[in-house]
């Protein structure tokens, strides 16, 4: 467990955060912690968690995925044209089709020694030109909306989303805190060169940290898709932004090696409480962005100015005690 929440202090800080945001709209806006409205916050969570969690991983390993907004769209044409199979099936067609892609993804990268921010740009691309072809251009709905109920049911504050969701992250936060291939993430990200000394190969930590990252935004674009019973190729386009701002609030890291998914969902559950306590105050879309943007920004610079010079050597300390012997 001390393994999964490494960097304690990092994530109190993470914590405080989202609980002084919540106690905020729950004093100012009466309805806020009501279980409908709880439970609507968790089902955006599971969504932009989910990206958020793919997004981060990459970042941690060094790198940036570009397409997994694209990858979203893509995954949500299959699922709802699998939809005749049930949702587990289709649910799952659809994963398997992004984490393969996201593997092949991360090894061409290492293969071709490429940049990943000007590689994903062209798969994001060439991702939603395959979401145009798959659907047939237009918007695609679900033969049978029944399908959908088994995602929309509401579990208290809960929902079968985001409990998957939940399940991913803590499966997730897992493999990179415990398994010697998740450890292998952090030192490439943290220290390519020594990694490499070290005698680990880019291979397989790249296709694994793409490989999530396909998987998880295959995950969301299917259940999003299947839950609201279409799928649209234009789907999904302003997916990236809130997910990697996400990703960033939760502390990880755009230098690499430093993160966890722990603190990601932290910063996906933050970004849900602001969205949503705007939202029930009436703002407008922009006071939304404007407020998300400062938050990054306030993040950014405060982890700008902690990062002296003994920090960075016990940061760096702590990601070659990560790589695996």
């Amino acid at each position: 467990m001390m393994k999964f929440l490494e960097g304690r202090g990092e994530t109190v800080s993470r914590v405080l955060l989202a609980l002084a945001v919540y106690a905020a709209f729950a004093i100012l806006q009466p309805g806020f912690g009501r279980v409908s409205n709880l439970n609507t916050i968790l089902d955006g969570f599971a969504f932009a968690g989910l990206a958020a969690l793919g997004i981060g991983i990459t970042i941690i390993a060094g790198e940036l995925d570009l397409s997994i907004g694209s990858m979203a769209a893509v995954a949500g044409v299959i699922a709802v044209q699998f939809a005749e199979l049930g949702l587990i099936l289709a649910t799952l067609v659809a994963v398997v089709v992004g984490t393969i892609f996201g593997v092949l993804q991360g090894i061409v990268i290492v293969r071709l020694k490429i940049n990943s921010l000007v590689f994903t740009i062209g798969t994001l691309i060439a991702l939603r030109g395959l979401a145009f072809i798959l659907s047939g251009e237009q918007t695609i709905v679900v033969p049978d909306l029944a399908i959908a109920d088994a995602i929309r049911q509401q579990l208290g504050i809960f929902s079968p989303f985001s409990l998957v969701t939940i399940v991913m992250f803590v499966l997730v936060g897992s493999f990179m805190a415990y398994h010697r291939w998740g450890r292998e993430i952090y030192a490439i990200g943290g220290g390519r060169e020594e990694a490499q000394a070290a005698g680990i190969s880019l291979y397989r930590p790249m296709a694994i940290a793409f490989g999530i990252a396909g998987g998880a935004a295959a995950l969301a674009g299917a259940l999003v898709s299947i839950k609201s019973g279409s799928a649209s190729p234009n789907g999904f386009e302003n997916l990236l932004l809130p997910a990697a701002t996400a990703a960033l609030i939760g502390g990880t890291s755009l230098t690499g090696g430093k993160g966890s998914a722990f603190r990601i969902a932290i910063g996906a559950v933050t970004i849900r409480f602001i969205v949503s306590g705007l939202s029930l105050r009436g703002a407008p879309f922009y006071v939304e962005s404007l407020a998300l943007g400062v938050l990054l920004i306030l993040v950014i610079v405060f982890e700008l100015g902690f990062e002296t010079p003994q920090a960075k050597e016990r940061l760096r300390r702590r990601r070659l005690a990560r790589a695996p012997a």
